[in-house]
């Protein structure tokens, strides 16, 4: 379990990331002008916001970028702490 720790640093920001989309999103529903996935969806190459399809486009990218960061995260965590000793 010593070499998982990029794995699990990947799982929970990627978890983070799509709960917190959700979150976005609901909030996006009862406020439209107002969410912070309105206010991104302009500078997204693709649909994040205002569909179905959108939705789940936002939530995979948004969990597959919380994998991503997490597990650079978890491999340069690792890295660093033993040089650092």
């Amino acid at each position: 379990m010593k070499n998982a720790n990029w794995k699990i640093n990947a799982f929970a920001l990627a978890t983070t990331l799509g709960v917190a989309y959700v979150f976005c999103a609901i909030f996006d529903a009862l406020f439209p002008p107002f969410g912070l996935l309105a206010w991104l969806a302009p500078a997204s190459p693709w649909p994040i916001a205002g569909s179905l399809t959108a939705f789940i486009t936002g939530f995979v990218l948004f969990t597959a970028a919380g994998f991503v960061l997490g597990a650079l995260y978890g491999a340069t965590w690792g890295f660093w702490s033993k040089r650092l000793k």
